[in-house]
């Protein structure tokens, strides 16, 4: 150990001035502070190691905030030293071209990521569950992607419940107020999204995202689709009002997109190779940091994010909602852009905890399917001693499995068409038998159209008791 080290060790690296601290995340010593307390020994920098010493014991990428209150017995007095011993270590690459504001890269720890994208390749085709080619049709519906648009709503303020937000999208009826407003653009915003993967990503194709996510509902004196031409500063819905994000100027946000139109149209292979989802994620990040409306950006980069999956074979993410879990940590949602801009602009922190997300995502969404599939066999056990059971088809029993669940719910059309994946005529026709069969109801609602409804006693009908 040098005389410095040794010096140092009775010195402990205290900061001369309070470090400045983000919702709650201290931002990092600068290498400044660092130089300040002497020069490191190559020997010490040798000793921090990114396995041993970057991680948390669940494997979370370390950012200073939560390095400096761990491995006292390790760096007691030398904290700093550390931290950039660490950096040094992690030995970050350059996120293709990419770039901040002021020409900093953006850079990332492929290393400390590389065992996700096998986990998701895994998971994501639901292979593990047996589906066969008919259940995959039963059960990966359009009512399944009404979930992200309503829970993306939801994370942006929309005050409506899931039940009445699904209720609105199955009937086809119009929002009554701003947040049906918002949850019916987030479902025009997806049906986009997949209207348009054969399109590149430019500026233009932001825009439109932007417009369609905000052309009902829009603050901050935006007008929806149009890039802002004024400061813009995100900040804490609380009673200070805590500044987290101040976004670029807005002369260079145009600048900014088309660097990340040429990233997102590049094919990252070989050498540079960058997974596909990784790269939905830092679209996300990228849309985030540039800010580049004045209203609808976190609902624009969501959909983005879902738009590029799907576009490059992750067609099954459309059933998944990543917005719920965004939901339930949203905390550590905005710490994670924070993280990552205080640190050097290293994405790292904002891709793992999106991965993290993801893989929930995936796990809950094979237990969804398991749970649908185990259902609907004890459905069809317990109607087969039905009666009426030689009457029925799959469709028939969806039908009847949610009527017996709520006695008195209504039925209509569009949603046997959207939750079985067929025609209007079809859906119909399975309502209508089910009716004539005195298994449903039905009445006139508007003009020409008819509701259904389960009757009280639907039990009893379908299992009459042997006199």
């Amino acid at each position: 150990m040098s005389s410095t080290e040794n010096k140092v060790s009775d010195n402990p690296q205290i900061p001369r001035f309070r470090r400045k601290t983000i919702d709650g995340i201290q931002v990092p010593p600068t290498y400044n502070e660092c130089e300040s307390y002497g020069d490191m020994s190559f020997e010490f920098i040798r000793t921090v190691k990114p396995r041993k010493f970057g991680f948390s014991s669940k494997g979370v990428y370390l950012h200073w905030n939560d390095f400096y209150h761990r491995f006292d017995s390790d760096f007691k007095g030398k904290k700093v030293w550390a931290w950039w011993a660490l950096k040094f270590n992690r030995m970050l690459e350059q996120h293709a071209s990419l770039v901040s504001e002021d020409s900093s890269e953006m850079r990332w720890s492929p290393i400390a990521l590389n065992h996700y994208p096998p986990m998701i390749e895994k998971a994501y085709r639901f292979e593990h569950t047996g589906l066969t080619g008919d259940q995959k049709k039963y059960m990966l519906v359009k009512s399944l992607i009404m979930e992200e648009a309503i829970t993306s709503a939801q994370l942006e303020g929309a005050a409506t419940t899931r039940a009445v937000a699904k209720e609105m999208l199955s009937s086809g009826r119009a929002p009554s107020d701003d947040s049906e407003n918002m949850i019916l653009s987030n479902w025009n915003l997806m049906q986009f999204a997949l209207e348009n993967l054969d399109r590149e990503l430019s500026i233009e194709l932001i825009q439109e995202f932007n417009h369609i996510a905000t052309e009902k509902v829009c603050e901050n004196e935006h007008i929806p689709g149009v890039l802002r031409d004024k400061k813009i500063e995100v900040a804490k819905n609380n009673a200070e009002g805590e500044v987290t994000h101040t976004a670029p100027d807005a002369m260079v946000v145009e600048k900014l997109l088309e660097d990340l139109c040429l990233y997102a149209n590049t094919t990252h292979d070989n050498m540079n190779y960058i997974h596909p989802v990784i790269k939905a994620i830092v679209i996300h990040f990228m849309i985030g940091y540039i800010h580049p409306f004045l209203d609808g950006n976190g609902r624009t980069a969501r959909a983005l994010f879902y738009w590029y999956a799907i576009k490059h074979g992750y067609e099954n993410f459309q059933y998944i909602s990543i917005s719920a879990l965004i939901k339930k940590k949203a905390n550590d949602y905005g710490r994670a852009y924070i993280k990552s801009e205080t640190d050097g602009l290293d994405l790292t922190y904002f891709l793992q905890f999106n991965l993290e997300i993801i893989i929930d995502a995936l796990g809950d969404f094979s237990a969804y399917i398991q749970k649908k599939i185990d259902e609907n066999r004890h459905m069809v056990e317990k109607l087969s001693e039905s009666p009426f059971y030689e009457h029925f088809q799959r469709q028939h029993i969806d039908i009847i499995s949610k009527a017996l669940k709520n006695p008195g719910r209504e039925f209509s059309v569009k949603e046997v068409e959207q939750d079985n994946n067929v025609s209007s005529t079809a859906a119909r026709g399975y309502l209508d038998k089910l009716y004539k069969l005195d298994l449903l109801l039905k009445y006139k609602s508007n003009g020409n159209k008819y509701t259904y409804f389960a009757p009280a006693k639907l039990q009893e009908k379908l299992f009459p008791k042997i006199k």
